[in-house]
This record gives structure tokens, C-alpha cells and sequence, in this order.
């Protein structure tokens, strides 16, 4: 899309000190009138959006951003820049941009490249909101209600062409939106760098397995050549990444599932037990009792009356997907 002369009229350049990255440079910005702000809803004036796929080792060369853009990575392993900086974008990640940027993607070289995307303008910001020029660019570890968030969006636009939003679209790009520059306290990465692409690879895999065929049995073997790299060489970026083995992660992710069927089904333990791919309901309970603390029966009633479930043992980006 080719920005227009009243468009380009309503760009200027502010210059911005990255509070995270150390250094300044020119980045062009849309002036929205300050009397231009709602107390609670964005306000857009166009939309649409879509999904995208791309060859391994492909490439989006440099361009200049007309409107905003709001990017959630599914799969594969990208590089993002942005004013002559790279960023990770691993997936999951979500990538924010704004009119002006000079941006150009990377895709992963081993491996297809999927994202989402939706490109709008603004007409006016909630009140609370920070300034466009203070809103972050990349978020590795984003909140995870912004995938389904996006999802229901591109749902409703159904196609590519700019078209004025609903009121049921705005809301939920206001809600979108609010998530990404106003993340939970307790969103902050608990570790230092994004996982290894090996790890990715095999999570991925296992929330794969665990939403198909959950009880299906898998050795570490399994994972090590879904992850694509050798047993001994994974088990060495778990313990660093997660402190886990894979095989140990993986039984995790089949106790969290145990939790959620124990909660919303009439299956018997035998049957949550089988499901999940445990040798035997004697087998179940004695890792569920050891994990949580108390039985799953125990679990159970305290669940139907009321009570909270316990505590997940998983960080987010190993909750098994049909909890995402």
C-alpha cells in the first residue's frame, strides 16, 4: 500500500532513546491530534489481515511501513529489523510496527516460516494507553491470550482488503493491543534468552503429541528426531533451558492435562489415567500424588466443590496447546 500526501503529511520523526537496547536514532511516527483520544476503545479507521507462509531461507526486503502492523509468529525461526537493529522473533513472538519503520524480515533458512498479520491505522488511543513512540517493538514472550485474540480477528475480517472494522473487531483489537503495551507483572521472561530452536522444535512436537494422541507412548529417542538433533545433545539444552529433561517435561504436560480432565469430565481415573499414557492407574496417582500434593480423587472433590486447582507445573510456553 502506497501511503497517500494527506498520510505522509501526518508523519513526523521523533527521537526515540531504546530504554532496553542503549541507542537513539530517527523513527517516523503518526501525529494523532491530542484531542484525539477515547477513555477506553481504539478507535481505527481501516483493517485487514491475514496468514502467510514462506520457503525456507526466503526473505522480505527493506520497506517502509505506510500504517500500523501487528505480526504474531507461528512458525519458524525469524529475524526481524527494524532501524538497522536485528530481533529475535522465535515463534510465538509478536512483533509490533508503525508508519515510517524501514523494516525487513529473515525467514528461518532450515525450515517454512508462518505468521499472522493485521495491518490498520488509528484514528485515536485509549486515554491509558503510552505514546506511540514509547510502545514496544518486540515481545518474545508475549502474553498468550494475544494468538487466540488475533485469531478471532482474522476470523471475523475474512479476507485482504481494507475495510472500516466492526465494533466487535475493535473491541477485540483494543483488547489485543492493551495485552501487548500493558503485559501482566507476571509476564517477564523467567529465563534469560528465548528457548533453543532444538527445545522449540520439540515442545512443539509434544504439545503436537499431547493434542492428538496423548496417550500415545514416545521415547526420548522420538523427540531428539523430532527436534531434529541427537538424544544426549537435547537432554544438554533442556537442563540449560528448562532445568527438565525432555522426557520429564513431556510426562508433565500429560499431568497437566490429567488436571483439566479430572476437573471438566465424568472419566474415571483408570480412564484419565489411560488417556493421558499411563502404564496404570496405580502408576497414575503415585505421580499425580507426588506432583500436586494429593491424590487425583482428592483433587477432584475439592475441584467440584469449589476449590482451586493446584498450581501448573509448567511455564507457559510448555502448557500443552489446547490450553493456549
Amino acid at each position: 500500500m502506497v501511503p497517500s500526501r494527506n498520510m505522509i503529511s501526518k508523519i513526523r520523526f521523533f527521537r526515540i532513546k531504546k530504554a532496553n537496547y542503549g541507542y537513539t536514532s530517527e523513527i517516523p511516527m503518526p501525529k494523532i491530534p491530542h484531542n484525539a483520544i477515547s477513555d477506553s476503545t481504539l478507535q481505527l479507521g481501516y483493517i485487514h489481515g491475514g496468514v502467510v507462509m514462506y520457503r525456507p531461507g526466503e526473505s522480505l526486503s527493506e520497506r517502509v511501513l505506510p500504517d500500523y502492523e501487528l505480526v504474531l509468529m507461528i512458525e519458524g525461526d525469524v529475524v526481524y529489523r527494524c532501524d538497522g537493529r536485528d530481533y529475535p522473533a522465535p515463534p510465538g513472538a509478536v512483533i509490533l510496527a508503525r508508519p515510517g519503520f524501514r523494516e525487513s524480515y529473515a525467514w528461518d533458512p532450515r525450515r517454512r516460516t508462518r505468521h499472522a498479520y493485521v495491518h490498520f491505522s488509528i484514528d485515536a488511543l485509549p486515554a491509558d494507553w503510552p505514546a506511540p513512540e514509547r510502545w514496544p517493538i518486540v515481545q518474545v514472550q508475549p502474553d498468550p491470550a494475544i494468538g487466540p485474540i488475533l485469531r478471532s480477528v482474522l476470523q471475523r475480517l475474512g479476507g485482504q482488503s481494507p475495510l472500516k472494522p466492526s465494533a466487535c473487531v475493535t473491541r477485540l483489537m483494543t483488547a489485543a493491543m492493551t495485552t501487548f503495551l500493558q503485559p501482566r507483572a507476571d509476564t517477564s521472561s523467567p529465563w534469560p534468552t528465548p528457548r533453543p530452536a532444538a527445545v522449540q522444535r520439540a515442545i512443539q512436537w509434544m504439545q503436537l503429541v499431547i493434542d492428538t494422541h496423548p496417550g500415545e507412548k514416545i521415547s526420548l529417542s522420538d523427540i531428539a528426531a523430532a527436534a531434529a538433533v541427537t538424544e544426549k545433545h537435547l537432554c544438554k539444552l533442556f537442563g540449560k533451558s528448562l532445568g527438565l529433561t525432555p522426557m520429564r517435561a513431556f510426562r508433565m504436560m500429560r499431568l497437566q492435562l490429567s488436571l483439566a480432565l479430572l476437573s471438566r469430565s465424568n472419566l474415571t481415573i483408570k480412564e484419565i489415567a489411560a488417556r493421558c499414557g499411563f502404564e496404570s492407574p496405580y502408576h497414575f496417582s503415585r505421580v499425580f500424588s507426588h506432583r500436586f500434593g494429593h491424590s487425583p480423587s482428592r483433587v477432584r472433590t475439592s475441584l467440584r466443590r469449589g476449590g482451586p486447582p493446584p498450581p501448573s507445573p509448567l511455564p507457559e510456553d510448555l502448557m500443552p496447546r489446547i490450553f493456549w
